[in-house]
């Protein structure tokens, strides 16, 4: 099993489709899932997202630098 996680800075979200950080990250995760099941050979039931939001930062958000690290989508096998 493979959970897609999708991870974002804390700044909020001012100006785009995406309610929150929450839905930013889960539609992040949600690209790499689509991506995956249909040109990456990943059987759709094997795999599913999860939306981090800014709630597990890798860096501090303090610096643009931190910011760009937790803006991300991390891959891990489950079992």
């Amino acid at each position: 099993t493979v959970r897609v996680e999708g991870h974002t800075d804390s700044d909020p979200i001012r100006r785009s489709n995406w309610k929150d950080n929450w839905q930013l990250s889960t539609e992040r995760a949600l690209a790499v899932v689509r991506h995956l099941t249909t040109s990456g050979g990943i059987d759709a039931r094997n795999v599913y997202a999860a939306g981090f939001g800014q709630h597990a930062p890798k860096a501090p958000n303090t610096s643009a630098a931190g910011k760009a690290r937790n803006r991300r989508v991390e891959i891990v096998i489950v079992k």
